[in-house]
């Protein structure tokens, strides 16, 4: 399991009818949109009318830019884990589009984000607040929701949407 969390993408269908490889991003409180100081990257990731699969990957190839000419330093990214918060930011704001996107063509398809917190992985060298095992359950649980009761679009941090995440 991921340290940080996972888009996640539900058929709205019964059980018999799910796939059972449902695809799995990650996602983190470290993409949340206020971490970023840069007010027209800012702008850019909140605006849900503009916001394009280009408009984003032209953020992350600025980003790029900038680390290889040693300017992102200041030019308004995330201060803390800041390459890691970036490829987040990208994450989220593209779940937000497919979110959109399948729910305007009619999809039975529900496209979230969860992130569990600090997680004892790996990657956090065995630190951290939960177990991967109580995480996977608790995303498991949101995934598994009941059709009536499964958002699409929303950032849920452990188990709590979270409305500040413009997601």
């Amino acid at each position: 399991m991921a340290p940080c969390g996972s888009i996640l993408v539900t058929r709205l269908y019964n059980k018999e009818n799910c796939e059972s490889n449902l695809p799995e991003f990650f996602g983190s409180t470290y993409s949340f949109v206020q971490k970023v100081r840069d007010p027209s990257l800012k702008a850019l990731l909140q605006d849900e009318d503009t916001l394009t699969e280009a408009a984003i990957e032209a953020m992350a190839s600025r980003f790029l830019a900038q680390v290889k000419d040693g300017t992102w330093g200041e030019q308004g990214w995330p201060k803390v884990w800041t390459d890691y918060s970036v490829s987040k930011l990208a994450l989220n704001a593209y779940s937000r589009l497919l979110a959109r996107r399948l729910q305007a063509r009619g999809a039975r398809v529900s496209v979230n984000c969860f992130c569990p917190g600090f997680t004892r992985t790996d990657m956090t060298k065995g630190w951290g607040k939960r177990t991967a095992e109580e995480v996977a359950d608790v995303g498991a649980r949101l995934a598994l929701l009941p059709p009536a009761e499964l958002p699409t679009g929303t950032f849920f941090k452990w188990c709590t949407p979270q409305l500040y995440s413009k997601l």
